[in-house]
Parts: C-alpha cells; structure tokens; sequence
C-alpha cells in the first residue's frame, strides 16, 4: 500500500499509500481513447463506484483521515465517492456505490492490513445486494481507489458477479502516486465481452481540489 496523505486511501477512495497503497489516482492521468458506441448520460448510464472514507467528522481529522476523504461546504465524502456524485451531477445519470457485506475497517491500518491480506489470498468478499440490472443501461462509470497497487478486492468481486456484456465501460480513480496501476488492462481482462474505454480519469488524492474542473473536461473528451 501507499502511506496515505490528505487523500490517500481513496476512501479504501476509497482507495491508498506505504507507497502509494491505498491511493486512489494522480493527477489528470487520462488516456486518449475512441469516442463510445452508444450516448452516455440520462437513464441509459449507470456510475458505480467503491468507496471507504476513513471519517465523516469535518473536523479534527488526522492525515489519514484526510487522504482518504474530500470535504465541501462542510460535508465529508469520500474521494472516490466525491468524483462519482460529480459525474452523476453532469450527466444525469443513476449512482451505485459497491459496498461489501461486512464492515471494513475505519482506521488506516487495519484497512491497508486487510486489503493486503485479501489480495494476496485473492479474496473475492461478499458484496452487498441491491445492483441495479444492467440490463436497463448501454454505458458503465465504476469508480475505484488503488490498493496495494491493484484494484480493490471487492471491486473483483464486483466485476465478476455481474454480466457486463455488451455494455460500455467507462473508469475513474483515485490513487495515492501510484496512478492507474495496470487497472484499465486488469478490468479490460476481467470484462471480455464488454468494451472497456481506454479513456480512463485518474487524479492524486492530493489533487481532488482540482477535481471539478478536471472531471468536467475528461467527461468532455469521451
């Protein structure tokens, strides 16, 4: 993982750092990509994302705490969470967050020290119910933090459980230094039957005060 600093964990966004762990992007890291099959935005586009903020205190917050969230006119989102409601705002478009069954951790050590000991397991951890169908959506956002260089588990678990065939996949994170870490080519692999966007944003948890503006301009390239 990435030690984490005012954005890190990505909220574990999400995700973010002993390294660039638990992060969750780098700054205006997009990539340039062909224009999608279909529209996106309305009722045909879903935004999923994953998300742990460490704290929903506005105040006295400690480091790690601070990396892990994004806090606007008093309220506390998580980074991940932040970027999702921005891309939701400007396209109309419906919101999921991916959840697990169990409670994760809200302090940084014990998070890191579990998404560690997932990964390295490959756990896939029981996610909570309530996915919309994608049946009734051509185009797909999913949001993630970096963990350990690596997406989140329960975002395998996520792109496993599910039938994204046909759809259009569209991805935003969130990292500590560790930028994209081979996600776009891991979720690319993960989702044969589905068109993945090589047109990936990601942003520095220490970037996230920029985020507005750079979400408005990557929405504006795809």
């Amino acid at each position: 993982m990435t030690a984490p600093t005012r954005r890190t964990f990505l909220s574990l966004a999400a995700v973010t750092a002993v390294g660039a762990v638990l992060a969750g992007c780098s700054r205006g890291s997009t990539s340039t990509g062909e224009a999608l099959d279909a529209p996106i935005g309305g009722d045909r586009t879903l935004v999923t994302y994953f998300s742990v903020p460490l704290t929903d205190r506005p105040e006295g917050m400690d480091q790690d705490e601070e990396n892990s969230t994004h806090v606007v006119d008093g309220k506390v989102y998580g980074n991940v969470q932040y970027l999702a409601q921005l891309i939701e705002a400007r396209l109309g478009a419906e919101v999921f967050r991916i959840e697990t069954a169990e409670d994760l951790p809200t302090s940084y050590q014990p998070l890191a020290d579990l998404a560690l000991e997932q990964q390295e397991a490959g756990t896939r951890p029981e996610l909570k119910d309530g996915m919309p169908d994608l049946a009734d959506f051509d185009t797909v956002f999913i949001g993630y933090p970096i963990f350990w260089y690596d997406i989140p588990m329960p975002l395998y678990s996520f792109l496993e459980q599910n039938d994204f065939s046909g759809k259009n996949i569209v991805l935003f994170s969130v990292h500590g230094g560790s930028q994209l870490s081979g996600s776009v080519e891991t979720i690319t692999e993960a989702l044969p039957d589905a068109t993945v966007s090589t047109n990936a944003f990601s942003i520095s948890r220490d970037d996230m005060d920029d985020s507005e503006s750079q979400i408005r301009d990557w929405l504006d390239s795809l």
